[in-house]
């Protein structure tokens, strides 16, 4: 089974992380690959017999709404669905390059379909979607070329955008109108403005863009008054979809009142936390504010306002942090009275946490003017805002947490949390340059600690002042080449490989306790860590690989295991 992660459809980096432990749980083996110049991941799944196409319908919706970069087309066409296969060859240049996993894995598969039935069981099944609307209206953002979208994740454009867009135009067809109708369904598509320009120059529904009418001709308009025309319709088309946004309640009658607990409690916290900016400034203080937007945008995207499971492993994959440091982090918090712990973490469960939403003590005096880009409207709010409400803060919690998670930004060689926070602060602003003493109240830092943080972003072009000395984010992103010259390149991928090993090694040793508990008649001979592993079906998948896992006085070896593992011959194909 392949799944195809589109970086042009959703944060990739925190889905494949998702994805990936949700494999785990389930014991299927997978291979990560780097699927081309693009940025997206093809995630290999090792199954050793055909899965029902059922089987695969009813979990690829439900994968979809918990990733949404994940394409499901190839998953839900049985006829010609298909992807690349690592090593191959890309229409843009580069190949698939495996980046995790051991390739010999889909060689020789042992997940069978029960994994594949365990896997949709976590996933849970899909959500209801109704196509009702609705008065009210959408937040509306603007991207770094200052044009309007509503916020939220890229969708694929509805089925009637995408055949305006798409279909021949006839000739007695009125081209303006058609044009609406493909910006007014990528607007709710939550597509931004400049998605539009790889189809200018031949999708049949943007012939209005094009040219414009002369007599009973159409003659081509020039590449200004393309961009212009276009432009002044989807300022029409955003305005009117965020005047009319869809019902995203569905008919779960639990969903709008979960939906609006969730979406009160992170404002709450959210504002909290903005006013209090001393409370980060401290040594662990950007750990900890990471965590906490984390752990906020996990409960939104579960819609649970009690509790959500996080274990720091993925903590630190999805915050750019060490798994140590994400650990601290949830104690310092809980310590404060910013999160709680609901339960604790019991067998292949972690631990649970809530975002709490009693006000804990300021750590400033006073409440400084810096206001988060989401913010909300207190209590009260209609019933058809909450759905708006809540795309508005995961898409400011997405942005503020993908700014901080790169290796630029990791301890030493890095640049480190401080300035990692400096440009978070810089990139998530409204676009407006912002003065050094302004940062620094927004900061809580003093003006020449924030100046020296700025500097430093500055000399590896992650920050650029204006005419004036005012301060504001770069045009492109650079933090790769800043990440290749402090030499942190790197960093954050060999993590998630440690990562990767010790969640091996966990799922070895439950693996293995149930084999113990298996009855004596149903054991097989199993070879040891030196010997070829030989397939036997009724053993679980890693210790049928591995042997029996590494034991010390009747006890769990994981020192021993790790080293098993690590030293493992791992294949990529490149």
């Amino acid at each position: 089974m392949g799944f195809d992660l589109d970086a042009k459809a959703g944060p990739v980096e925190s889905d494949l992380a998702r994805l990936r432990e949700l494999l785990g749980r389930a014991g299927v083996p997978h291979v990560v690959c780097r699927s081309g110049p693009g940025g997206g991941r093809h995630v290999w799944a090792a199954v050793a017999e055909p899965v029902p196409a059922p089987v695969v319908a009813r979990l690829a919706p439900g994968l979809q709404q918990l990733l949404p970069s994940l394409d499901v087309s190839a998953l839900l066409n049985p006829a010609t669905g298909a992807l690349r296969p690592p090593g191959s060859p890309h229409r843009l240049g580069g190949r698939s390059e495996v980046l995790a996993g051991d390739v010999s894995a889909l060689l020789a598969p042992t997940a069978g379909v029960h994994a594949v039935l365990t896997l949709a069981g976590l996933v849970g099944d899909p959500p209801p979607r109704s196509t009702a609307t609705v008065d009210g209206a959408s937040p509306v953002g603007r991207d770094e070329h200052g044009h309007p979208h509503l916020l939220g994740d890229r969708r694929p454009l509805p089925p009637a955008a995408q055949a305006a867009l798409t279909s021949p135009l006839p000739a007695e067809a009125d081209a303006s109108r058609v044009l609406f109708t493909v910006l007014c369904g990528a607007a709710r598509a939550r597509w931004r403005r400049t998605d539009l320009d790889a189809h200018l120059a031949t999708a049949p529904g943007l012939e209005h863009a094009r040219t414009r009418r002369h007599g009973p001709l159409r003659v081509a308009r020039n590449p200004r008054a393309q961009r212009d025309v276009l432009d002044r319709n989807w300022r029409r088309a955003v305005a009117w979809i965020a005047a009319h946004p869809a019902d995203t309640a569905g008919a779960d009658p639990t969903w709008l009142p979960r939906c609006a607990a969730v979406t009160g409690a992170v404002a709450g916290v959210q504002r909290r936390a903005d006013a209090s900016p001393g409370r980060w400034a401290t040594r662990g203080g950007p750990a900890d504010r990471r965590v906490l937007d984390v752990l906020c945008l996990l409960q939104l995207d579960a819609v649970r306002p009690d509790a959500v499971e996080a274990d720091i492993r993925r903590l630190s994959q999805l915050t750019g942090l060490g798994r140590d440091t994400a650990r601290l982090a949830l104690l310092r918090l809980a310590a404060d009275g910013w999160i709680a712990q609901v339960r604790p973490a019991e067998g292949v469960h972690a631990t649970h946490w809530t975002i709490h939403t009693r006000p804990p003590t300021l750590s400033t005096p006073q409440v400084t003017s810096g206001r988060s880009q989401a913010d909300t409207r207190p209590a009260g709010r209609p019933p058809y805002r909450v759905p708006a409400a809540r795309n508005a803060w995961r898409s400011h919690l997405r942005h503020r947490t993908t700014a901080v998670a790169h290796d630029v930004f990791t301890a030493k060689p890095g640049l480190g949390h401080h300035c990692a926070r400096t440009y978070q602060a810089l990139t998530t602003a409204k676009g407006s340059p912002r003065s050094p003493r302004s940062l620094a109240d927004r900061l809580g830092y003093t003006l020449p600690r924030t100046l020296a943080y700025l500097e430093r972003l500055h000399r590896h072009r992650l920050a650029r002042t204006d005419p004036s000395g005012r301060w504001l984010r770069p045009g492109r992103d650079h933090r790769d080449a800043a990440a290749a010259t402090t030499g942190a390149a790197g960093t954050l991928a060999a993590r998630t490989l440690r990562h990767d090993t010790e969640r091996t090694a966990w799922a070895w040793w439950l693996d293995e306790l149930a084999w113990r508990r298996l009855s004596p008649a149903r054991r097989r001979r199993t070879p040891g860590l030196d010997q070829v592993a030989l397939a036997l079906p009724d053993l679980p998948a890693p210790r049928r690989r591995h042997g029996p896992h590494p034991v010390h006085r009747g006890r769990a070896d994981y020192a021993a295991a790790l080293a098993h593992l690590r030293n493992q011959p791992r294949r990529h194909a490149s």
